[in-house]
Parts: structure tokens; sequence; C-alpha cells
């Protein structure tokens, strides 16, 4: 019995230690008929999910080729990264969208993303995109509370497309009215 409960206990905590690791690149959550959104709240409480897919192909301001790669991949699943946190500081949370192509899906390689856009979310309202970024190899990854840190693939001659030789990160900070550079 004792053996058991041993055994039973190393596979829990295994399970766990592997469970929790995450990878970098595009996160796929779901194939796209079955993925199901998360839920913020902003400061007056109200819940808040976009359906990302459908906002960026309803954005103007989304490159026509970017809402080309948005149908679904060999594997039912979306191309894009959505994370709801707050990069403004104002309480309330916003929607930092990822756009990869469909190799980064199956290869969750920097060098297969193609856009990355921050939206401002409020109830009542639709959503407003405050930061946009179009070229590959970029990645927008939320700072909370203060902004987002935009990270660029850097290729030397030789690189694969899906395997940069470094990147470049650029701090970008809430002004309360945009994001404007704020170091390296």
């Amino acid at each position: 019995m004792r053996t058991a409960m041993r055994a039973l206990g190393c596979a829990a905590l295994a399970l766990a230690a592997v469970g929790c690791a995450t990878q970098g690149g595009v996160r796929v959550e779901g194939k796209a008929s079955e993925a199901e959104r998360p839920v913020t709240t902003t400061v007056s409480g109200q819940p808040v999910t976009v359906d990302a897919v459908a906002l960026l192909r309803g954005d103007a301001k989304v490159g026509e080729k970017i809402k080309l790669m948005l149908t679904t991949c060999e594997n039912g699943r979306y191309p894009v990264d959505t994370r709801y946190v707050d990069v403004t500081g104002d309480g309330a949370a916003e929607v930092v969208v990822n756009v990869a192509d469909c190799r980064g899906v199956a290869y969750a390689g920097y060098g297969y993303n193609r856009a990355g856009y921050v939206y401002e979310l409020r109830p009542g309202q639709p959503p407003a995109q405050i930061f946009g970024i179009e070229e590959s190899g970029v990645l927008v990854q939320p700072d909370p509370g203060s902004g987002v840190v935009l990270v660029r693939s850097r290729y030397r001659a030789g690189d694969r497309s899906c395997c940069p030789s470094g990147e470049e990160t650029t701090v970008y900070a809430w002004t309360g009215t945009g994001f404007a550079k704020a170091g390296r």
C-alpha cells in the first residue's frame, strides 16, 4: 500500500512539473471550433472577451497579407496567440494578439511570427487598436502595468526562417495616449 501511494505521489509530482512548462512563440489554445476564449474583467467588473480572428479581420488597420493568414491550419487551429493583460496600467485588461503563419503553430518558432497588436477593451465599445506591427519575425510580449516589449528576430546569412541567430528587444511604455519607445 505504501509503495503504491509513493508511486502515485511521484507520478503526480512529475505530471505537475511537466504540465506547467510553456514554450515561446505562438501559444495555441485548441481547435478553432473548440477554443474557449479567456475571460478577464475590467475595472467595472464586466467580463471581456474577444474573438481575435474576427477582430483582426474587421480591423481596417490590419494589412491584407495578415488577414489572408487568418485561416485554420492543418491541425484545425488558427495561427493566433491571444493574451489578456493590463499593459497600460489603468487597471483594465487589454488584449495582446500575435499572428504567425501555420508553420509557427507547428514549430513555435519566433521566425514564423508575422504581426503583433494591442487592443484596448472598454465595455460597450468596440476594441480599439493602440499598437500594431506587421513584420516577419516579430513578437509583442506584454509587460503588465507599463507597456509591451517588441522582440524582433535577427538573421545572419544562412539562417533558416525558423531559426534566427539572435533577437533584439525594444520596450514601449504607455504614455497615457499611446506607446512610446522607452529603451532596449
